[in-house]
């Protein structure tokens, strides 16, 4: 057995409780959460917490673990995710596990994609090779839509080791 192939057995399912990008001074806690009524993927209403689309991977596995966290809240404080924006590729996120292990990956890529362009079949894949996913909100701020019009798409893969 490689290492990837030996992490994967051994997190047969711990859910992540903790996301951490050290470069960027990002210290927030994980929710399992699933999809609003309008089939979009839930976030956390506190905008100090992440979301984990619980009906994905968690990490270890094949497919996208996606994480998504508020930019800001309501009241104009930056929000769990709003420091995504100055991490740069090869930058480490660190996932703590619920028992206790912690997943490294590395950032290979950041894309600002609009809203109506996300490519939500790539980006939430249940099988092919094990990926990290994050996304927040960034763009133009509607006043129309109450919402930003881009989101933020960061992509890492698992460092091995």
């Amino acid at each position: 057995m490689d290492a990837l192939t030996d992490r994967r057995a051994e997190s047969a399912s711990a859910a992540p409780v903790r996301l951490r990008i050290p470069d960027a001074g990002v210290d927030a806690p994980i929710d399992a959460v699933g999809v609003q009524a309008d089939g979009e993927m839930e976030v956390p209403e506190d905008a100090a917490r992440v979301g984990w689309y619980r009906f994905g991977p968690a990490p270890g596995h094949p497919g996208s673990v996606v994480l998504a966290g508020h930019v800001d809240d309501a009241w104009g404080r930056a929000g769990s995710l709003a420091a995504l924006h100055e991490v740069r590729e090869g930058a480490e996120v660190e996932v703590e596990l619920e028992d206790g292990r912690t997943t490294t990956y590395r950032i290979g890529s950041r894309e600002q994609v609009a809203k109506a362009d996300l490519a939500v079949d790539r980006l939430f894949a249940r099988q092919g090779p094990e990926q990290l996913v994050l996304i927040t909100c960034t763009g133009e701020w509607s006043r129309a839509s109450g919402h930003y019009e881009d989101n933020l798409v960061v992509v890492a893969t698992p460092v091995e080791g």
